[in-house]
């Protein structure tokens, strides 16, 4: 198998299109013989287009536009957010309705309907849509990642899970059930959206930066690491690719079509070992799902659109953050750091430890905004 780097320096589906067309034809992507196609790009929370967040609507417009050329009767777009992302405004706000007048159906994938199969860890639920489409297609956005170095292909996959297997990907250490993931659900076809990519913070708080590139193969391991050759990132050090080329779901030295040298950068990692605004400290963890700090950022969040707290909670939560220090502690076999501020122990994983150290504790799966307010009041 092969991997195709294209240049693509602008978003405008009149010339994403032929790069597309030509891209999979030259990969030999077997487009005659289906019609009925699901594209699942990362939407991860609702943002407008040019955040450099999510997969641009235009590199999914382009593809849909080929499908269409190709003779498809039901193009499907799927998405399953992140807890506590309103679904209601994802496709949206994301610029994905417009997708609807060429008659392609937005499916929330968190709603979606079901189906059961094996896999290494007993029996997996995924959509029902995804597991019968004649032509799965990934379309992940390029960025970094404070949990996994990188979020591509492999990564993106676990948007497809219900909210409950999200969680159980990060007890089994995430990097492994990627792997084992992609063993059971593959793409037909992989399209990286990397015109305007992520790097730093990633995959919600990084910098933009342009690549002006499309990565496009058919195999999910052989993609990512060809995405990681254009951003400076030796795919070793990434565990879910070393995990994946030990298990051989693809090659690990992918043959990459056209030149692609010119199109090399190097990104800005995401720090290993802790997130932070101002004073507030996340500390990172395999083993914690992204749903407790993505719960603690809407917490403060509400809080600051909300008249009641304006008070009593912010000038608390202000001076805690300008002045004192606050560490978030979350997931399975987490750890209290040596140097740190006011501790709180968020989530129900972290119960014994902060029962241990006699530090606050936030309870829930994820805790609730107003659980996490008081924990703050009280800190």
């Amino acid at each position: 198998m092969a991997v195709k780097i294209v240049k693509a320096d602008k978003y405008a589906v009149k010339r994403l299109t032929p790069l597309m067309r030509d891209a999979l034809e030259e990969l030999g992507v077997d487009l005659q013989t289906k019609r009925t196609a699901l594209l699942k790009p990362n939407i991860v929370i609702p943002v407008k287009p040019a955040s450099a967040i999510i997969t641009h609507p235009a590199v999914v417009e382009a593809v849909v536009a080929v499908l269409e050329e190709n003779g498809f009767e039901d193009i499907v777009v799927g998405e399953g957010a992140g807890l506590g992302a309103d679904e209601s405004e994802i496709f949206e706000v994301a610029g994905y309705t417009k997708l609807e007048r060429r008659g392609v159906r937005l499916v929330n994938l968190n709603k979606a309907e079901r189906v059961e199969i094996n896999w290494k860890y007993g029996r997996l639920r995924v959509p029902k849509i995804v597991a019968e489409a004649d032509l799965y297609v990934n379309l992940p956005k390029m960025k970094t990642h404070g949990q996994t170095v990188v979020t591509l292909s492999l990564k993106n996959q676990k948007g497809i899970l219900s909210h409950a297997d999200k969680m159980r990907f990060h007890k089994w250490g995430l990097h492994e059930p990627l792997v084992e993931l992609a063993k059971v659900v593959k793409p037909d076809l992989i399209v990286v959206d990397a015109l305007e990519a992520m790097e730093g913070e990633g995959p919600l708080r990084g910098k933009k930066k342009k690549v002006g590139a499309l990565v496009i193969g058919t195999n999910l391991l052989e993609t990512d690491i060809a995405c990681c050759e254009l951003m400076g990132i030796n795919p070793n050090e990434v565990e879910h690719l070393t995990i994946g080329m030990r298990e051989d779901i693809g090659a690990a030295n992918p043959h990459l079509i056209a030149g692609s040298d010119a199109l090399k950068t190097s990104f800005k990692r995401a720090n290993a070992a802790y997130g932070n605004i101002l004073k507030v400290y996340s500390w990172r963890n395999p083993y914690a799902c992204s749903m407790c700090i993505d719960s603690f950022t809407l917490a403060v969040k509400s809080a600051l659109r909300d008249p009641k707290y304006w008070l009593t909670f912010l000038p608390k939560f202000a001076y805690l953050a300008l002045f004192k220090r606050i560490d978030i502690i979350q997931g399975f076999h987490a750890h209290i750091p040596d140097k740190h501020g006011r501790i709180i122990c968020l989530g129900d994983c972290t119960k014994e430890l902060a029962k241990k150290n006699n530090s606050r504790y936030v309870k829930g799966c994820p805790p609730t905004s107003e659980e996490i307010i008081a924990a703050l009041m009280r800190s």
